[in-house]
């Protein structure tokens, strides 16, 4: 018996596949590129949540998805009792019509030979019309069985090869949000929030798009509405960033992209000795094809993990 749990965060899918076997359960944990499988042999009479509560804890999955899979192990623990349960009620139904078909057909039968046979006697012309009775009651015993069996298993019964399709529930169309004007910080508030509520493992880098713009139908349930002007921000440092200033995140991306490689394989940053100002040593990058091409900008690195920042930062005095 299997069954898939599915959620979606901006672009990043999470999905939970459990397989219920007699001694054992299968689960496949999927959440963007990371998947993650196991096989946990039920060797004790236990509730089935907790055999994979520890999965679940291990692999970070999310509360909602969590609540949904848990849900369904705790229903799933009575399942084969209802399985028997409808297949007795089917069974003792369908022997009881049995009995009245058997009873129908004998009857007929019966009455058909008997009447024949009188027939016979009176007019004296056996077996005649002990055959015609004994015709006719079977065509009509027969007629009646037929007629209660199509009355009482109609397709959607226990017996019914094809299940029927699940009615797909009616989802209620997308909200239209209203135009507002907000400021960088009302949207940086808001991408605070909206992170704060993420899984862990997924990060807020679901609400940029390919142009570095910010997707604001993830964000409209926290502003109440979608911002008349666009907003960016960099998936590498997540600054933020107006209309004005959309080229900085494309090339602090890159810049920080090469930078973080230049870090791992030399164990230092790329910048000049004693300067204080730390700024990012693109000849070095350029001379090792950690870049490309120069970029427009000039980038700092700053003391938060090696983050870089276009803002120049001031210089220590003496």
């Amino acid at each position: 018996m299997k069954r898939k749990f599915s959620k979606t965060y901006g672009r990043v899918n999470e999905d939970i596949e459990l397989a219920l076997e007699e001694h054992m359960i299968f689960v496949h944990y999927k959440r963007g590129n990371i998947e993650k499988s196991a096989c946990l042999l039920k060797n004790e009479n236990r509730p089935l949540k907790e055999y994979v509560d520890s999965f679940l804890k291990e692999n970070n999955v999310s509360e909602e998805l969590k609540t949904e899979v848990i849900e369904y192990l705790q229903d799933a623990k009575n399942l084969s009792g209802k399985q028997w349960s409808e297949f007795t009620d089917f069974l003792m139904k369908a022997l009881s019509l049995h009995m009245v078909f058997a009873v129908t057909l004998a009857v007929s039968i019966f009455i058909g030979y008997k009447s024949g046979a009188y027939l016979d006697g009176r007019i004296d012309v056996y077996p005649l019309f002990t055959l015609i009775g004994l015709a006719g009651g079977l065509a009509l015993g027969g007629y009646s069985v037929y007629a209660m069996a199509i009355k009482y298993f109609k397709p959607g019964s226990f017996l019914e090869k094809k299940e029927k399709k699940k009615q797909v529930a009616v989802t209620e169309p997308e909200r239209k949000w209203q135009e507002i004007d907000v400021s960088l910080d009302e949207v940086r508030k808001a991408v605070r929030k909206f992170s704060d509520d993420l899984p862990k493992g997924v990060y807020r880098t679901i609400l940029v798009n390919d142009d570095n713009s910010i997707d604001f139908t993830q964000l409209a349930h926290i502003l109440n509405g979608i911002p008349s002007r666009k907003f960016y921000m960099s998936k590498e440092t997540y600054d933020l960033f107006e209309e004005a200033e959309n080229h900085i995140p494309v090339q602090m991306d890159m810049v920080q992209n090469a930078v973080d490689q230049y870090v791992k394989d030399n164990q230092k940053y790329p910048m000049l000795p004693f300067d204080p100002s730390k700024r990012v040593n693109y000849y070095q990058l350029l001379q090792d094809h950690y870049l490309k091409e120069h970029p427009d900008i000039q980038f700092y690195i700053t003391d938060c993990d090696g983050l870089v920042t276009h803002i120049r930062p001031s210089e220590k005095r003496a």
